[in-house]
C-alpha cells in the first residue's frame, strides 16, 4: 500500500508534466497571426517590408527589387513637383539659372512614367536650388513631403545609370499608399507568423473589419509616427496626425473585438523625432505638455497619453522604433516574440 501511494503520487505528477507537453505544443501549433494597424503614413507598410528583410533566408531578389525603380522614380518626380509647387505657392524665389528647369518639372505628370536620366539630373540641380531648399524648411507645417523625399534626391546619381537596380534601402523607402490588406507568411529565427498589412487612410479603415472574421488575432502591432506631432492628416488638413492616432487607438483597444487582445505599441520614426523636437515643441499637438524640447521627456509624455487610453486590465507592450533600421526592428521583434511565445503559453495552460 505504502508503495501504491508513492506510485500514485508519481502517476499524477507525471499526468500533470504530460497534460503540461500537450498544452505547450499545442500553443506553439497555433497559428500566430499579427495585425498591423495605425493610421496612414505611420510606417506599417516598411514595418512589413523589414519581415521580409530579417526573416532566414530573407531579402528582396533582384527581379522584386527591379519592380520598384518605377516607384522609386515615380517618388523623385512626384515629391519634387511637391517642393517646386510649394516654392511657387510661398512665393520663394529660384535661382534665376532653375527657374526653367522649375517650370518642366511642374508640368510633368504624376508617377514614373516621364523619368528618364535628363529629368532625374533636373531634379538633382532642382535639390541644391537655394529656393527649394528654404521651402523643404517648411515642410510639414506649410505642406506636405514624404519623409523620404531628401533619401531619393540625394541618391540621384544612382538612380540615373542605366544598369540601376533598387537596393534594399530604396525598396524600404520607397512609397506607395497601401490599397486594401497585404497578408504574408514569414519566419524569423524559426518563429513562423502571419503577418496582415492594412491600409491607414480613413477611407481604407472599413475595409479592416475583414480581417477580424472568422479568424483569431494573436496581437495587434499599432504603429504611430511620433514625429508626425506638429502635421495634418491628407486626407483632411484639420485633423493634427497625432491626435488621429491616439482616437484611433482608443477605438481599437477598447473595441469589443481586441479587449483581451494584446496590444504591442510601435511609437515609430524616433530618429525623425530626435531631430525634430529639437526645434519644435510637443506643446503644438499637446497644450498640457510642459517638458520642452527634451527628447526623454516628451517621449514619456506621448507613451502615457496612448497607454493611458485602455480601458481594460491587459498591459500595453511598447517599443520606441525605426522602420528603417533592420537592427532595431529585429532587436524590437526579439523581445516581441518572447511576449507572444509567452501569451500563447499563459493560453495554453489556462485552457
Amino acid at each position: 500500500a505504502e508503495y501504491g501511494g508513492v506510485g500514485s503520487k508519481r502517476s499524477v505528477s507525471d499526468k500533470k508534466i504530460t497534460k503540461d507537453i500537450i498544452k505547450e505544443k499545442r500553443a506553439f501549433q497555433e497559428e500566430v497571426r499579427l495585425l498591423l494597424l495605425g493610421p496612414g503614413e505611420s510606417g506599417k507598410s516598411t514595418i512589413f517590408k523589414q519581415m521580409r528583410l530579417i526573416q532566414d533566408n530573407g531579402g528582396y531578389s533582384e527581379t522584386e527589387r527591379k519592380s520598384y525603380k518605377f516607384i522609386v522614380f515615380a517618388n523623385c518626380i512626384t515629391q519634387m513637383k511637391v517642393l517646386v509647387t510649394a516654392t511657387i505657392r510661398l512665393q520663394i524665389p529660384f535661382d534665376e539659372n532653375n527657374k526653367d528647369i522649375a517650370k518642366i518639372i511642374d508640368q510633368l505628370p504624376q508617377g514614373g512614367d516621364a523619368w528618364t536620366p535628363e529629368i532625374g539630373n533636373m531634379i538633382k540641380q532642382m535639390w541644391s536650388d537655394s529656393g527649394i531648399q528654404q521651402a523643404y524648411t517648411k515642410k510639414d507645417k506649410e505642406f506636405q513631403l514624404n519623409d523620404s523625399a531628401a533619401y531619393f534626391f540625394q541618391e540621384i546619381d544612382r538612380f540615373v545609370r542605366s544598369d540601376y537596380i533598387p537596393n534594399e534601402n530604396d525598396v524600404l523607402r520607397a512609397r506607395v499608399r497601401t490599397t486594401g490588406i497585404e497578408e504574408a507568411q514569414f519566419e524569423v529565427e524559426r518563429f513562423k507568423f502571419r503577418m496582415m498589412d492594412v491600409g491607414g487612410q480613413r477611407c481604407e479603415r472599413r475595409k479592416w473589419i475583414h480581417c477580424f472574421e472568422g479568424s483569431v488575432i494573436t496581437a495587434i502591432i499599432f504603429c504611430v509616427g511620433l514625429s508626425e506631432y506638429d502635421q495634418y492628416l491628407r486626407e483632411e488638413n484639420s485633423q493634427n496626425r497625432m491626435r488621429e492616432s491616439l482616437l484611433l487607438f482608443n477605438e481599437l483597444c477598447n473595441s469589443d473585438w481586441f479587449r483581451s487582445t494584446p496590444f504591442i505599441l510601435f511609437l515609430n520614426k524616433v530618429d525623425l523625432f530626435k531631430e525634430k523636437i529639437q526645434r519644435v515643441d510637443l506643446n503644438v499637438c499637446f497644450d498640457s505638455y510642459t517638458g520642452g524640447l527634451n527628447f526623454d521627456l516628451a517621449c514619456t509624455f506621448i507613451k502615457a497619453r496612448f497607454t493611458e487610453m485602455n480601458q481594460s486590465s491587459r498591459p500595453i507592450y511598447t517599443h520606441f522604433t525605426c522602420a528603417i533600421s533592420k537592427e532595431n526592428i529585429l532587436f524590437v521583434f526579439r523581445v516581441v516574440r518572447e511576449t507572444i511565445i509567452q501569451k500563447l503559453l499563459d493560453k495554453a495552460q489556462s485552457m
